[in-house]
């Protein structure tokens, strides 16, 4: 590895970590049990709200398999925290919006997020720009390609 050695044992101890925070919290935690995919399943949902993100969009951007994200939208959906959604003439293409209960516990979850962030973007206040998209990229390169669905369609609502 040379010089990115430690870089890359970085990025192995903290995919480590992760990881055991997933399973540490796997049966759900929170005031709606939520797991950390359907917490990072909602928080997609609501960060990209204005834009007609559908679940590939979800599975393909997050990481996570496209048979977790059915099945995790599935509980979203009833609890109340999710609407499904369809573009006229097409009801494969499902299209995921937040209600305002689901804003609410995505607004909690985010704040308890962002706690866990503080130090790490504390550690990036020196870089400008130019070297935070670098590094963005460089992460990015290691889950792949990221892509953006049509955002400017009329969507139907569908039945529960």
């Amino acid at each position: 590895m040379g010089r990115y050695r430690e870089l890359v044992r970085a990025l192995v101890y903290y995919a480590n970590s992760t990881s055991r925070s997933a399973n540490a919290v796997k049966n759900g935690n929170g005031r709606y049990g939520l797991n950390q995919n359907e917490y990072q399943i909602l928080e997609y949902i609501c960060e990209f709200e204005d834009e007609n993100r559908i679940m590939a969009d979800i599975s393909r951007d997050t990481g996570i398999l496209q048979s977790i994200v059915t099945k995790s939208t599935k509980r979203l959906v009833e609890l109340k925290l999710v609407e499904r959604y369809h573009i006229p003439g097409n009801r494969k293409s499902i299209i995921l919006k937040p209600t305002a209960l689901g804003k609410e516990v995505y607004l909690e979850y985010a704040g308890e997020v962002q706690s866990v962030f503080q130090e790490f973007f504390r550690a990036l206040e020196t870089a400008d720009d130019r070297e935070l998209s670098l590094f963005e990229q460089a992460v990015r390169m290691l889950g792949g390609d990221w892509g953006n669905a049509p955002d400017n369609i009329l969507l139907e609502k569908i039945d529960q």
